[in-house]
């Protein structure tokens, strides 16, 4: 179920950087309901260990460590040992406490990315240079982008010294810590620097809306069609779908509330539907009524395992994106091999699991598969021999056969 986990880490930074884009808005317009909760008991109380058992440089070190793995790493384009690692940390631990206590938090800021890069190119002999700088470059700039953002809605100014509270650092490490795996682990699944289509891949949304446009005109279109039985038919199964998904929502948020994580449901719940659109259909029981417990029950366990949008916001996403994904893998999917003569939905259905639509293999196997055209008359067209042509066709459908 979990073998291809990297969509699970993608789409939950994909909906994580949506929802981060909605909530600046919101602060925006006055609407300020995502300050850190440097109350919560148990922040606290790890706040109250740490400096009592004097924990706090191991803190610091840690997420040091973290974030030197995840920079260096992608800026190299390696995973480096944990020995490798440790030295750079090890060595930026004494530059921060030899030099930075005599220099201000922008320029101690950009003293640590310099060195890092510094570093890396050594690391790699000085070679593929210009790759490093450009990596480097944009992951930087992405983290900085992120943290500017937290910053300004988490309500921690410029002109507050939150550097030196450590509960305040441990609540933004929280999900800084869980972004940086994340971008790391989807970094060394997929390569190259997509990472960062990954977090801010609006192209995309864009390309889904537009498509999403076009089906509902279609759908209209084809509604219209419809004599006056079968629209109002139609009109009254949607009227009274929504009602029952609106009284379900309702009843998950009623919940919610009264657990006092109102904020947090609908955070799991936004990410749920978005996600629902990246994995595919969920999961179904028979009826709507079992549908309905078990719904409301699952909801009901991530509300209380959730931790408040005031320590992560990371987290509730997650779970959210976590759902859609799990219930999506209990769907048993048949994916048709591709055939001549197949219809275009049924084609569409399985090729674009294993490609794009955009890609050069969705347009051979069009041609090929649908509009019936001949290999060796599409390897003129496309610049390939015959036996090219079928490779691609052949291949295509192995890909699709191994999904079920």
């Amino acid at each position: 179920m979990f073998k291809d986990y990297d969509n699970y880490l993608s789409a939950s930074l994909k909906v994580y950087m949506f929802l981060l884009v909605i909530i600046f808005i919101m602060k925006l317009v006055g609407l300020n309901y995502f300050g850190l909760d440097i109350a919560n008991p148990i922040i606290v109380k790890i706040n109250d260990f740490c400096i009592n058992y004097h924990l706090t440089n191991l803190w610091y070190l840690i997420t040091l460590f973290i974030y030197t793995q995840v920079i260096a790493s992608i800026g190299i384009n390696r995973k480096l040992k944990t020995i490798e690692t440790a030295i750079i940390t090890s060595i930026s631990l004494m530059i921060f406490i030899f030099v930075k206590p005599n220099l201000n938090p922008m320029t101690s800021t950009l003293l640590d990315y310099f060195y890092l890069l510094i570093v890396i190119i050594i690391l790699n002999r000085f070679k593929d240079v210009k790759s490093i700088i450009k990596r480097y470059t944009i992951v930087v700039i992405v983290n900085v982008i992120f943290q500017m953002i937290s910053l300004f809605i988490r309500n921690i100014g410029h002109n507050e010294m939150y550097y030196d509270n450590f509960i305040v650092g441990i609540l933004m490490n929280i999900d800084y810590i869980l972004l940086s795996i994340i971008m790391y682990k989807i970094y060394f699944m997929k390569g190259d620097i997509k990472l960062c289509g990954e977090a801010i891949s609006f192209l995309q949304m864009k390309k889904r809306f537009t498509l999403l446009l076009k089906k509902l005109q279609k759908q209209s279109r084809e509604f219209k069609k419809l004599n006056d039985e079968e629209k109002y038919t139609i009109v009254v199964y949607f009227i009274l779908s929504l009602i029952w998904n609106i009284f379900t929502v309702m009843v998950v948020l009623f919940v919610a509330n009264m657990n006092e994580t109102i904020i947090e449901c609908i955070f799991i719940l936004i990410s749920f539907w978005i996600s629902k659109k990246i994995f595919g259909k969920a999961f179904h029981l028979k009826s709507m009524i079992q549908c309905f417990i078990v719904s409301n029950l699952t909801y009901y366990v991530l509300n209380r395992i959730t931790t408040p949008i005031g320590i992560s916001i990371l987290i509730p996403i997650m779970l959210g994106t976590g759902l859609a994904y799990v219930t999506s893998k209990l769907v048993k999917k048949t994916y048709k091999p591709l055939y001549k003569g197949m219809s275009k939905e049924e084609f569409d259905n399985s090729i674009l699991k294993v490609t794009d639509k955009d890609s050069l293999k969705y347009n051979i196997c069009y041609d090929y598969f649908i509009e019936r055209e001949n290999a060796v008359f599409l390897g003129r067209r496309y610049n390939y021999t015959e036996s090219g042509i079928r490779k691609i066709t052949s291949r295509v459908n192995e890909k699709i056969k191994a999904l079920n």
